[in-house]
């Protein structure tokens, strides 16, 4: 199992920047970037206000380049805190931050070579998205916003960079986290965007997964739920449908574990897991149409009498909806922001058009008109770890993508 290797540099590096923070805007700053991203919209309405306001910032995030150093470069994504870890010593009652980790480990690899590593805020994006410092108080207050409703122009503006950055991540993924939480912007937008564009086996956690929680399940169950394939899809945390971060892809995601262990066999604990996978890549749309096959044929051979329940028609046109609606389009003089110059790109348009959304769900026999093509049972891809083929601290490549037998 792939687990970063974090010297005592990184930790010493990672701790210096959560101490130290990020530098609070001058006076002269907050009031830059208010009149910069305020110009011609002060006389608006609020609510008018409010959404010109958020499409300006996701122009900006569509305007930034946020294309590979080079095609070998792998990409750092970030959650929440480090916690157990077997090679970190973390001092007791000492809480670091993922983020911190993830920047401090990326330095570190880049001062061997260049360009080994990517963390997002260290991008030429997410450097020029940083200094409009839309967490900042005294920004939101000068944009004439309040605390909820800046917040949320942050998240929504910082996904939007993430989409982009995670739609040009190639050669791996490295999740600077223990397992996925359904609010975040790591399982709502950054591993879902991989998974749609058919990454889901560049998808690497760095952490050891939380195995407390899963005590009381079958070894084989246990192993299973380690696996990187696995982690890149669920998560067994409880949500609430009335909260503004829910989505379809929340429910269909979810595993719920206390049922999980009340299943008698590993065979069938094995099988709701494969459900949950399935109900993922259902969601995830065409590139992964053979994996619902896989994923179903496997369920029926495991539990022949039980009825697979794959997402809603509703949530699959969430879904598809969501996959299919087009980026902001970059301005080709290279100005979004007054005041603020950047590099035109052509922001990523969909692949695929929305009509095509359908043949997404191919092959889900709970759709009207739709049914299961006729194929040999199978496992669903592999999710057995491959042996490391080289040291740390640069972890391997995964070469696996599938369920662990």
């Amino acid at each position: 199992m792939i687990q970063v290797h974090v010297s005592d540099q990184v930790l010493d590096d990672a701790r210096g920047r959560q101490h130290t923070g990020e530098a609070a805007p001058t006076s002269d700053e907050v009031r830059r970037i208010s009149k910069r991203l305020r110009a011609g919209m002060a006389h608006l309405p609020d609510k008018e206000y409010t959404e010109q306001l958020r499409k300006r910032l996701r122009d900006f995030a569509a305007e930034q380049d946020m294309e590979l150093p080079t095609p070998d470069t792998r990409s750092a994504f970030w959650s929440y805190r480090l916690e157990d870890h077997p090679t970190v010593d973390v001092q007791a009652g000492e809480q670091l931050q993922s983020m911190h980790i993830a920047a401090a480990y990326t330095e570190a690899q880049n001062s061997i070579v260049d360009d080994t590593l990517r963390y997002l805020e260290g991008t030429p994006g997410g450097k020029a998205l940083g200094e409009l410092h839309l967490w900042d108080a005294n920004v939101q207050k000068a944009l004439k916003l309040d605390r909820d409703t800046g917040t949320a122009l942050a998240y929504d503006a910082w996904g939007a960079l993430s989409q982009r950055y995670a739609a040009t991540t190639e050669t791996e993924a490295l999740f600077f986290m223990a397992e996925l939480n359904p609010g975040t912007v790591a399982y709502q937008t950054e591993s879902r965007q991989l998974r749609q564009d058919g990454k889901l086996d560049v998808i690497n956690f760095m952490y050891p997964p939380p195995m407390e929680k899963y005590a009381d399940l079958a070894p084989e169950t246990q192993e299973l739920l380690a696996s990187q394939a696995v982690r890149a899809q669920v998560h067994t945390f409880g949500y609430d449908e009335n909260n503004p971060k829910y989505t379809p892809l929340t429910k269909a995601g979810h595993l719920d574990l206390e049922q999980l262990k009340s299943l008698p066999t590993p065979e069938a604990q094995r099988a709701a897991v494969l459900e949950v996978c399935a109900r993922v890549a259902a969601m995830d749309g065409p590139a992964r149409a053979a994996d619902v096959e896989k994923y179903v044929e496997e369920i029926k051979v495991l539990r022949p009498d039980h009825e697979v329940a794959l997402p809603s028609a509703p949530d699959l046109t969430w879904a598809a909806e969501a996959r299919e609606k087009p980026q902001p389009m970059a301005s080709t003089h290279g100005v979004y922001l007054p005041g603020v110059e950047v590099n035109a790109k052509v922001a990523a348009q969909p692949s695929k058009p929305l009509e095509a959304a359908p043949q997404a769900v191919a092959g889900m026999h709970f759709l009207p008109g739709v049914t299961v093509k006729p194929v040999p049972a199978t496992t669903a891809p592999a999710l057995t770890e491959p042996a490391p083929t080289q040291a740390p601290p640069a972890p391997e490549r995964a070469h696996g993508t599938g369920l662990a037998e």
